[in-house]
């Protein structure tokens, strides 16, 4: 298929031009053709491509093939399905952008007009009585298109308007493809699922062009850069580089285009990451981040003192982890950090100060509830007043939620994006129109559902009736909630908010998973406009583009898209070296609407209601206690699981984020060890597994939390999904044996016994899960080396002891498929021997 001519993309748009997204086939019950072509009167029309495209679409010039398609979720195969939903198609247009511009639209279903004075950021209209939808997005400009990965960019602007990006690439394995595809015969040497990547480099560019600037060297093992510029025009860098298996922070400064000496920031044993840089009226760079100390996380931070860092402060204090560090100046030298906290045994956002002089204020919440509030972002407005944007979600946040007992909220069940001020004394305030009123609501099939994330908030509080009321062979199922997530704040000079987020709506789906996107709200003083959809960021759920304003009114927005809004099938056939679709590269979102009011409606904070005593919690803590201090013959138990998904998983759409599963196993489930995260590491693609393995490093706290390398290999009955598990790094995960086994339980699996051959070779193990369902095994196989455990009963499903066990599955109601064969007292008959997990 033919969509895009990247090379005609690369700084395709340019700051004036603008984006008109033409969305067709709403309300559509039937597949129907939309194949068209625009023509602009007033204007020119640059470029045509894609919005949601499957095979069959196509794009040539100003013309296109298109038709509307059944939705695509989770597992894609409801496509096929009678009766399943259809949903709108679109393209993309980018024009010069005129005033007076009209833009004349044909299609097969009919023909319409649409004049760009109509469609100002933030309002749609209709056409074809209702079928179409038309509005205004920014013009997207690529800014890298290689084989590598380029992805987490930080920016920054210096004092002549150009703006500085700093990022990180990854380069492939010259054979990643035919590394992950699946094979016809078992290889006899399995060295090459050790063989090393490319590795990471940490490059800075200008967004107006020209060769990127190599702040570290190729091959590293580097993580999340920041970047800031001093007051002498030196932009300086950081990032986190594995030394010795020690993540430690480094910066280097560039002037002039050149790259002057890097400088080493912290040395103590433990993960130092997450650096968040700013400039205070002086000057001079701050930067702060988290770093794990005794096996505990703390927030630190340094001032640059010439071509160096002083002293590091420890800014937060309390004795639980604390995460997301946030930064931002004003004009008269204060500068503050934020982040959240698990002092309280739930997230918690809190802040401190430090003023001119280099003292430091007291910790201050600015979020402190009985409800999960992570993740924030901060900004002074032109007045001097701080704003907090947050992620807000429910209460109970990672505690017990499955089959048979709902009352604590699943990881990703909602997120709410809030915002709140303070005054120069403390006093908090609200904007006087609330963001919410502008956010996409409940994520749903129709690009024009009409929801907004303030119309319901019964999903904040756990629903222990959700398990009571489980449909036989149904998991339990979380409440319809909204899902806007990572907020990123900027304030411009002109008093104009910002407020940038992912969302997942309208529902979307490919092979890597689900499809979350960027939105962008701003208030003017008075109003909110918006959401304005951003093209081409298109990602995982935890995706965090920069905010950079280099005029009132005016904002760009730089992040990375792996295009996995294109639905493109993800190619394992065996022994292909079939190239990914998928790929990260850098994108830039420019948009003007104008400047805002410094002096922007407000009013009084509502008084949050204190958090109370949950008495759950407490029993929890009690039993986790004393397990901890259950001893025998110098053995203790240790508490962990090897069954977490992500976003990276292409079912993991309701798991939350790769970040979210570390905080749940440090925090929430108080483990000693996970094994962390997704089927395959994400496909067994390469970019995924390298982060994969890369934050199982980065969260080892030596005595205190130890995870493994591990991945869930996910080979349907009789083979069974089973969780491989590692304690080195660098094993690639294991691609399938073409064709799969018969049923016929006297006939070995292959696929099995190579399974077993590399687990031997790399000395890991594996445990089947759910082996009593479509997901298990008939037990034909085991290696008591290589297979010495088994999962035996899953939170989220049933329990596979036997067929008269507690909370065991039964042929009317099991979750995920009834396969008696697999229940684990028959494999104890066969005289295998096994432990036992429960995840």
């Amino acid at each position: 298929m033919k969509w895009i001519l990247p090379a005609l993309l690369l700084s395709q748009a340019a700051s004036a031009d603008v984006g008109v997204r033409v969305v067709f086939g709403l309300g559509d019950v039937q597949t129907a053709r939309w194949d068209g072509s625009a023509a602009a009167r007033g204007a020119q029309i640059k470029l045509v491509e894609p919005w949601r495209f499957e095979d069959g679409d196509a794009v040539t010039g100003q013309s296109w093939r298109a038709a509307t398609h059944p939705i695509r979720l989770f597992g894609g195969g409801n496509a096929n399905q009678p009766n399943a939903p259809i949903v709108a198609n679109g393209v993309i247009l980018t024009l010069t952008d005129a005033a007076g511009a009209e833009v004349d639209v044909t299609t097969t279903q009919g023909n319409f007009t649409v004049a760009l004075r109509d469609i100002p950021y933030g309002k749609s209209i209709l056409a074809l009585n209702g079928r179409v939808m038309v509005d205004r997005i920014p013009a997207a400009r690529q800014l890298t298109n290689s084989p590598e990965e380029q992805d987490y960019p930080a920016a920054c602007a210096d004092k002549s308007g150009d703006i500085w990006i700093a990022y990180v690439e990854f380069k492939h394995h010259p054979d990643h493809n035919r590394l992950r595809a699946n094979m016809r015969n078992a290889p006899a040497d399995f060295s090459r699922f050790k063989a090393p990547t490319g590795g990471d480099q940490v490059l800075l560019r200008k967004l107006s062009g020209g060769d990127p600037i190599a702040i570290t060297p190729p091959g590293g093992d580097l993580y999340r850069p920041a970047a800031a510029i001093d007051g002498s025009g030196r932009v300086w860098v950081f990032w986190s580089q594995n030394d010795g298996g020690n993540f430690d922070l480094w910066a280097r400064p560039v002037t002039a285009g050149s790259a002057g000496p890097a400088v080493r920031i912290t040395r103590e044993p433990g993960s130092d990451v997450f650096p968040a840089a700013a400039t205070d009226s002086n000057g001079r760079v701050w930067v702060a981040w988290q770093g794990w100390r005794g096996g505990k996380a703390a927030i630190f931070a340094a001032r640059q003192n010439g071509s160096s860092f002083g002293a590091i402060a420890r800014v937060s204090s309390s004795n639980g982890n604390e995460w997301n560090p946030a930064i931002a100046a004003d004009g008269s030298g204060r500068v503050t950090v934020a982040w959240d906290s698990y002092r309280n045994g739930n997230y918690d956002v809190y802040m401190r100060t430090v003023a001119a002089n280099g003292v430091w204020g007291a910790e201050s919440p600015a979020a402190a509830t009985a409800r999960y509030e992570a993740y924030p972002s901060i900004a002074y407005d032109p007045a001097g007043r701080l704003w907090v944007a947050y992620e807000e979600g429910g209460e109970r946040w990672g505690k017990d939620f499955g089959a048979y007992d709902t009352t604590g909220l699943a990881l990703y069940q909602g997120r709410a994006v809030r915002l709140i001020g303070f005054d120069q004394d403390g006093t908090a305030f609200a904007a006087k129109v609330d963001p919410g009123s502008a956010m996409p609501g409940i994520p749903a099939q129709r690009i024009d559902a009409a929801s907004r994330q303030n119309d319901r908030e019964d999903w904040l509080k756990p629903n222990p009736d959700l398990a009571k009321g489980r449909a036989n062979a149904a998991s339990a199922r979380n409440v319809q909630a909204p899902k806007n997530t990572s907020p990123r704040l900027s304030i411009d000079s002109s008093g104009r908010m910002w407020l940038a987020f992912r969302s997942a709506h309208p529902i979307w789906w490919n092979p890597l998973g689900t499809v979350w996107t960027e939105n962008v709200v701003s208030y003017d003083g008075s109003a909110w406009t918006g959401p304005i959809f951003l093209a081409h960021t298109d990602n995982v759920l935890d995706n965090r583009p920069a905010l950079v304003s280099t005029k009132a009114g005016d904002l760009t927005v730089i992040g990375s898209a792996d295009g996995r809004r294109q639905f493109r099938q993800l190619p394992i056939a065996p022994n292909a070296n079939v190239d990914d679709p998928f790929n990260n590269d850098l994108w830039a979102n420019e948009i003007a609407l104008g400047p805002g009011s410094d002096a922007p409606a407000i009013m009084a904070a509502a008084k949050p209601a204190a958090a109370g005593t949950d008495t759950l919690d407490q029993t929890e803590r009690a039993s986790i206690a004393r397990m901890r201090a259950y001893r025998a013959n110098n053995l203790r138990i240790l508490r962990g699981e090897f069954h977490r998904h992500s976003e990276i998983s292409m079912d993991g759409g309701s798991d939350g984020s790769i970040l979210e599963q570390w905080r749940y196993a440090l925090d929430t489930g108080a483990l000693d060890w996970i094994g962390c995260c997704d089927h395959d590491n994400g496909g067994g693609r390469e970019y995924t597994w390298w982060t994969e393995q890369k934050l199982t490093d980065i969260f080892y706290t030596p005595g205190s939390f130890v995870p493994m390398f591990s991945y869930e290999r996910s080979v349907a009955y009789p083979e069974g999904h089973r969780n491989a598990i590692f304690a080195q790094r660098g094993v690639r995960t294991l691609p399938r044996l073409v064709p799969r086994s018969t049923e016929d339980p006297r006939v070995s699996s292959p696929d099995t016994k190579m399974l077993y051959a590399y687990l031997k070779y790399f000395d890991g193990i594996v445990a089947s899960h759910t082996s009593g369902t479509g997901m298990g095994t008939d037990w034909r196989d085991n290696d008591a080396q290589s297979e010495p455990v088994v999962e035996i009963y899953q939170g989220d499903r049933q329990n596979y002891e036997r067929p008269d066990a507690p909370r065991a599955n039964s042929e009317k109601d099991s979750i995920g498929g009834w396969r008696p064969k697999g229940f684990v007292d028959l494999a104890l008959e066969m005289g295998y021997k096994l432990a036992f997990e429960a995840s």
